[in-house]
């Protein structure tokens, strides 16, 4: 006779396993507790956070680039010979060149003279305005030579508008 045990061999006896009951369902076990699960809460925050952080990032990006054309007029401004004889024709041109960047209907890109000068001395913060009065900017432009302390007035003048001055297309300045 063949060796029942054969299969097994320790040579226990064994019993085939019966099939669960049927009206019995099977055992759930509970997800295991896993400490990366993020409550809901916790998920809408992050994203709240995040969605902030693009929006800051985008208007600092928009805030930088509108910041360019103000950083190379100041660059151009420094780099200005102040002795030459139209030193103060290249400081009008520049500062009417970032108005027509800025604002390109602006009514003070067709000034000239005094109402050139009112617009500079109106648009300025009254803070921001300077102890001493703008030199006569006709004056400075027409002569054959301009005092060099008025061209360097005009200078620091103007490089304190173009920081300052805020410009819209309806002709007011906003500072």
């Amino acid at each position: 006779m063949a060796n029942l045990n054969a299969a097994n061999p320790n040579g226990a006896n064994t019993t085939p396993v019966s099939p669960p009951l049927p009206g019995l369902a099977d055992i759930q076990e509970p997800l295991l507790a896993n400490d990366w699960y993020f409550a809901p809460i916790w998920s809408l925050l992050l994203l709240l956070i995040l969605v902030l952080t693009i929006a800051a990032g985008c208007r600092w990006w928009r805030y930088y680039q509108a910041q360019k054309p103000v950083k190379y007029a100041l660059a151009e401004l420094g780099a200005l010979d102040l002795t030459a004889p139209n030193a103060a024709e290249m400081i009008t041109t520049l500062m009417k060149r970032l108005i027509l960047t800025q604002a390109p209907a602006h009514p003070a890109i067709t000034m000239n003279g005094k109402p050139w000068q009112q617009f500079l001395t109106s648009s300025m913060p009254p803070n921001a305005l300077p102890a001493e009065p703008l030199p006569d900017l006709l004056a400075l432009h027409y002569q054959s030579a301009p005092a060099e302390a008025d061209i360097r007035r005009y200078a620091s003048f103007a490089a304190t508008w173009l920081k300052r001055v805020k410009l819209t297309n309806s002709g007011a300045a906003n500072a």
